[in-house]
């Protein structure tokens, strides 16, 4: 059984949810335990608040905690809005990615220039579930070309000259304000917690991207689930006992390493 005082804390896409599909059937048995025994199970990823809320409904999480957009949108238990964006936040941020594509003579795509039908095909998500992924508040999704790869350094240059990161996700990059990140989303749900509960919850983390590196190092034990592209890392504390690597991709991975860290026997 797994102690009281634990939150788990997950990134979705190619994590919780299959990278394919979307599917998350292999997670559930380990999902229905963690319900059962009233553990926290915080959704940490870069989709957007609606998608978030409903996959929230589907199962069983409503009311739960969760980071939305790489942690530009932080909402605590109960629907508190602990992090969100600023005023006119996305206009100046869609401003800077246009200036900086003429500038620097780049050819990237952004979720918010495109329809819902070409987000469709980029993802692999139906048109309704495509046009969820478009509602961003805080940040933006971009689809990179290749060809631009020489002046990537340039354009993360500028982004940082303008208050803004760039991260890695496992399809797409994205862009958010500075300081907005996994990490410093999970910092904060805790310290909600605390307030809430006057309890320090030990905090297991799962993640497959390098979107996930700081998620994974603010947590007590992370998951790093196989992914289908670059790995999370490298990490603060890479000790076997604080990281463990999983075998199997998405919901099934994500079920072996939270049973790795559940088991009875540890």
């Amino acid at each position: 059984m797994p102690a009281p005082d634990l939150m788990v804390v997950t990134d979705l896409d190619g994590t919780f949810l299959d990278h394919h599909d979307y599917s998350f059937a292999a997670a559930l048995p380990v999902l229905d335990r963690l319900r059962s025994d009233g553990v926290p199970v915080v959704f940490c990823s870069s989709k957007t608040t609606a998608e978030i809320t409903a996959l929230q409904e589907r199962t069983g999480l409503t009311g739960e905690a969760f980071v939305a957009e790489n942690g530009a949108v932080v909402v605590g238990r109960g629907g508190t809005v602990l992090a969100g964006p600023a005023d006119d936040g996305l206009g100046r941020l869609q401003d800077v990615l246009d200036d900086l594509r003429d500038a620097l003579d780049l050819h990237f795509a952004t979720f918010s220039s495109v329809s819902d039908e070409i987000v469709a095909t980029w993802t692999g998500l139906d048109v309704d579930a495509a046009s969820a992924a478009r509602r961003r508040a805080a940040s933006e999704v971009l689809l990179w070309h290749a060809e631009d790869d020489d002046r990537a350094d340039d354009f993360r240059a500028g982004l940082a000259a303008s208050g803004l990161d760039l991260v890695r996700g496992g399809r797409f990059w994205h862009v958010l304000p500075t300081g907005c990140g996994k990490g410093a989303a999970v910092r904060m749900l805790l310290a909600d917690h605390e307030r809430r509960t006057g309890r320090t919850p030990c905090t297991i983390g799962l993640g497959d991207g390098p979107n996930d590196t700081d998620l994974l190092d603010a947590v007590d034990l992370a998951v790093v689930v196989r992914g289908h592209g670059p790995a999370p890392g490298p990490f603060v504390d890479d000790r076997r006992e604080r990281v463990y690597r999983t075998t199997a991709p998405g919901p099934h991975g994500w079920a072996e390493g939270l049973t790795h860290f559940l088991r009875s026997d540890r």
